[in-house]
């Protein structure tokens, strides 16, 4: 007998959220009291990853890496 292809699964053309054109994903760690600080204070940032975003492009600037 033939198997049968199965017809499941696999990745479909359209589906769900599309790619960040200008932004990629990354992980990192952070120190305890930032997290903490971070938790404490979430309704004060709206935006996390843009208020780290400015924090990093800040830095940079001053150590003149940007």
């Amino acid at each position: 007998m033939e198997e049968k292809k199965k017809q499941r699964g696999g990745k479909r053309s359209g589906a769900g959220r599309p790619e960040g054109l200008t932004k990629t994903l990354i992980s990192l760690k952070l120190d305890n009291d930032l997290v903490e600080a971070f938790r404490a204070h979430s309704d004060a940032i709206p935006n996390k990853s843009k208020y780290i975003c400015d924090a990093v492009r800040q830095a940079m600037k001053r150590d003149k890496i940007l």
